[in-house]
C-alpha cells in the first residue's frame, strides 16, 4: 500500500467518483476535507478524516490482505464502506470484522417548510455556536478543525436560550454534492427540531447564489444513515429524499 502525496490528490478525482459514496472520497481529492489516498494494487483507496474508507477498482487477494492487517492494526476509526460484492465476501466469514448496511438517498423533492416550535430559535452555525453543539454527530466528527468547517462548510442549529437542541450540517462537501449531518439531543427529540434544521442546510446548499463564506459550493444534497437509524430515515424521507440504494459496511468488530 503507498500513500499518495496531498498535492498529487486531484489525480484522484476520476478514481473519486467511482466509489459507491463519491462524496467522502471526493472531498479529500478536491482537498476540501482532510484524509488520506493510497493506492492497492490496481484499486484506490481513500480514508475520510471521520474514518470512513471507499474503494475505487476492484483488489485482487493480496491486496485485500494488506487491506485487512491496515484495518485490524488502524488506531482510529476505520469503516470500509462498499458496494463490491467480492470485497463483501472477502470479509464476511472472518470473525474479527462485522458488516452491516448503510442507506443512501439522493433526489429531494421540494416539500413545505416546517414550522418551528414556539420557543425555538433558527441559528446559522458559526464562531459562536459551533463549540456548544455536544453529541456524537457534529461538525468535529468529519472535519478536522473548526476553521475548515467554517470556511468550506455551513449548517443549522435549532436553540431555545442558550443551548443547542438539534442541528445539520455539511458532514462532507464537494463541487458535485454535500451530505448532511444531523443530531437532536435525546430530551428534545419527536418534536421535528432536525427535519427544521435541515431544510434550511438544504435551501443553502440548493441555492443557486454564490456563498461568501465558503469556498466551494456545497453540491446537491445527498443523505445516509445507517440502516438501524430509524429517525434519521424519517426525517430523510420528511424532507423528500429519494432512498437510492444500500452499501455494506465492514469494521473490526466491538471496536470504537
Amino acid at each position: 500500500m503507498r500513500e499518495i502525496s496531498p498535492d498529487r490528490f486531484p489525480e484522484y478525482r476520476k478514481a473519486a467518483l467511482a466509489c459507491c459514496d463519491c462524496v467522502y472520497p471526493l472531498s479529500v481529492a478536491e482537498g476540501v476535507q482532510a484524509g488520506r489516498i493510497f493506492t492497492l494494487g490496481e484499486s484506490v483507496l481513500f480514508r475520510h478524516f471521520c474514518g470512513f474508507a471507499f474503494l475505487a477498482g476492484t483488489p485482487d487477494t493480496a491486496a485485500l490482505c494488506e487491506l485487512r492487517e491496515r484495518i485490524l492494526h488502524a488506531d482510529t476509526r476505520f469503516l470500509l464502506i462498499t458496494d463490491d460484492s467480492a470485497v463483501t465476501a472477502f470479509f464476511a466469514d472472518d470473525p474479527a470484522f462485522e458488516i452491516s448496511q448503510r442507506v443512501y438517498y439522493s433526489g429531494v423533492c421540494e416539500i413545505s417548510p416546517p414550522a418551528l416550535p414556539q420557543g425555538f430559535t433558527l441559528r446559522a452555525i458559526d464562531a459562536e455556536w459551533l463549540p456548544r453543539l455536544r453529541g456524537r454527530i457534529v461538525p468535529a466528527f468529519s472535519w478536522d478543525s473548526p476553521a475548515r468547517f467554517l470556511q468550506n462548510g455551513f449548517g443549522y442549529c435549532i436553540t431555545q436560550g442558550d443551548q443547542a437542541a438539534a442541528w445539520a450540517f455539511t458532514a462532507a462537501v464537494t463541487s458535485l454534492h454535500c451530505d448532511i449531518g444531523v443530531e437532536t439531543l435525546p430530551e428534545f427529540r419527536g418534536m421535528g427540531l432536525a427535519k427544521c434544521a435541515a431544510y434550511a442546510v438544504l435551501q443553502e446548499a440548493q441555492s443557486p447564489r454564490d456563498c461568501i463564506r465558503r469556498e466551494m459550493p456545497a453540491g446537491a444534497p445527498r443523505w445516509a444513515h445507517h440502516i438501524d437509524n430509524i429517525g434519521s430515515m424519517k426525517t430523510a424521507l420528511a424532507l423528500g429524499f429519494q432512498r437510492e440504494k444500500e452499501c455494506r459496511v465492514i469494521s473490526v468488530r466491538n471496536r470504537f
